[in-house]
């Protein structure tokens, strides 16, 4: 089963310009995926594949993924241990995370296979949990 390093965002603008505005902050291009029901965009090197969309998770314990709109979930490819796998899906998520708190722009939480939170943040705060 993969695993996955998430990170959810609340932005009102539409999934189209939370993408562009991906985009050019981690200056990457998503591809637009459709599978009929669902759209998302994906980004993918050698090492790892990097999607963005909405999801309809429920809030679980300490984790509000309701007051989130979009996700963005990094997951490792092409490495052999789980120990590399680990340490390429939390390198490239935390960059991103952190990115995006710097813009000031994003209400931002950082969770480990959709199980354990590992970061929170809120701009009108400048707090990081």
């Amino acid at each position: 089963m993969p695993r996955s390093i998430d990170i959810f965002a609340e932005s009102e603008v539409s999934l189209e310009d939370f993408v562009k505005d991906i985009e050019k902050l981690l200056e990457i291009k998503l591809q637009r995926i459709s599978d009929g029901e669902e759209i998302f965009y994906e980004f993918r090197d050698p090492r790892v594949v990097f999607t963005v969309g909405t999801h309809d998770l429920a809030n679980d314990r300490d984790m509000n993924f309701e007051d989130y709109r979009y996700h963005l979930s990094a997951r490792a490819l092409n490495i052999s241990t789980e120990e590399e796998r680990k340490k390429w899906r939390g390198e490239f998520a935390r960059v991103i995370f952190q990115k995006l708190r710097t813009t000031q722009n994003y209400h931002l939480m950082l969770v480990e296979d959709i199980q354990v939170k590992l970061a929170e943040f809120h701009p009108e705060a400048d707090i990081v949990r």
